[in-house]
């Protein structure tokens, strides 16, 4: 048997011509775009030179014992707890927001923020329990808040000495 020879037609030779070119912009458009992607991915794009230096952390430091503490001049760093409204056994509330005075020797970063949970904890087991009459008087804060700064002291030992309350509203 013969082999027939396939004979194409000038126009199909321009056909494959056409196609060849635009497969050529197509691998042409897609490299350039992963050689884009690739150079701001990982190399100098968008968020620069990356430089590798040593740091220095700095984390809470806690020595038993408050060695040093800013009584004269008040606590150097404080700790701001947010303002709470607490429910008292007569039917009114307190609203009271405190600041805690740290130690002299203790260090708190941005990065590590200072737990106050358990600050929280004792002053809401603390003054729940009280009623408007109790806590109105002058004698009756005084108490409270040498409850609180035993209680936090103790849950906090060697990082808070005292509490400074920032905030005191009844109603």
């Amino acid at each position: 048997m013969a082999k027939k020879k396939e004979v194409k037609a000038e126009g199909d030779d321009e056909a494959d011509e056409k196609k060849s070119g635009k497969s050529k912009i197509i691998i042409g458009v897609l490299a350039v775009g992963l050689g884009v992607g690739g150079y701001m991915l990982g190399g100098q794009g968008a968020a620069g030179p990356v430089s590798i230096e040593s740091t220095t952390t700095t984390t809470l430091v806690q020595k038993l014992g408050c060695k040093d503490k800013s009584i004269e001049e008040g606590p150097k760093t404080v700790v701001d707890l947010t303002s709470m409204s607490i429910n008292l056994t007569d039917g009114h509330y307190l609203r009271v927001a405190a600041s805690l005075g740290l130690c002299d020797d203790v260090v708190v970063v941005e990065a590590d923020p200072f737990k106050t949970a358990q600050a929280k904890d004792v002053i809401i087991g603390l003054l729940s329990g009280k009623t408007m009459d109790e806590l109105s008087t002058e004698a009756g804060r005084d108490e409270a808040k040498k409850k609180l700064i035993e209680g936090i002291t103790e849950a906090y030992p060697g990082v808070v000495y005292t509490v400074l309350l920032t905030e005191w509203v009844m109603q």
